[in-house]
């Protein structure tokens, strides 16, 4: 019982742990101005709840995601308008309920410290899952490489979030204009990635490419 509990620990914090410290990172890219440690918190949070609606709509596709290369044009059109749509869609929404609304919201970059926060949550908790299935290799990996890929989608996302925000009449369009390229973005690097058509080397390229 000792070593369950050991080995839960462990998982925890090789899931969590490097998710706060990736919220750390970015949260000290706005020197300028930053924002309430507790609204940030409150984003994360909201982040990783949102992994379970995620998980409701993306399970009667998982065989398909699950078969990888098999069946490609079922895979491109599941990751892209199935788990593109409904994380990025998810995270979007983490924000609008915990952020958005705020009046510290009040510039153009708390679209992007809120969204990647929110982001960096829901990858901490889905990397939880992933650690306890598949080990701690797997969790590991995906706490480093994942998390950056999807707080690199949702900060894209997070820009135009936030200058919908003062936009007025266009505040719609923006909001669509970056939730789609954040969908895509996520969509094509799934599709490549479960479909081994890009190494994992390059898929960190990658990662590293949507980061900067």
């Amino acid at each position: 019982m000792q070593s369950f509990h050991l080995n839960l620990l462990v998982v925890f914090a090789v899931s969590i742990i490097p998710g706060l410290l990736w919220v750390s990172f970015f949260y000290k890219k706005d020197a300028h101005e930053p924002e309430p440690k507790r609204l940030v918190l409150t984003s994360f949070i909201y982040g990783g709840l949102m992994v379970f609606p995620a998980a409701l709509i993306e399970l009667p596709f998982r065989n398909i995601v699950r078969g990888g290369p098999q069946n490609l044009l079922s895979l491109f059109l599941v990751s892209l308008f199935v788990v593109g749509v409904a994380e990025e869609g998810l995270k979007y929404l983490a924000v609008r309920l915990s952020a958005y609304d705020s009046p510290e919201f009040d510039e153009v970059m708390d679209g992007i410290i809120y969204s990647v926060s929110a982001a960096l949550g829901f990858a901490a908790l889905e990397n939880l899952f992933y650690a306890v299935s598949f080990g701690l290799v797997v969790g590991a990996f995906r706490a480093f490489v994942t998390s950056l890929a999807h707080a690199s989608f949702s900060g894209i996302q997070g820009y135009y979030l936030g200058r919908s925000k003062f936009a007025g009449a266009d505040a719609g369009n923006l909001i669509v204009k970056g939730l789609s390229m954040a969908i895509l973005l996520h969509g094509v690097y799934d599709f490549l990635i479960i479909g081994q058509l890009m190494p994992p080397v390059l898929g960190i390229a990658m990662v590293v490419l949507l980061y900067w």
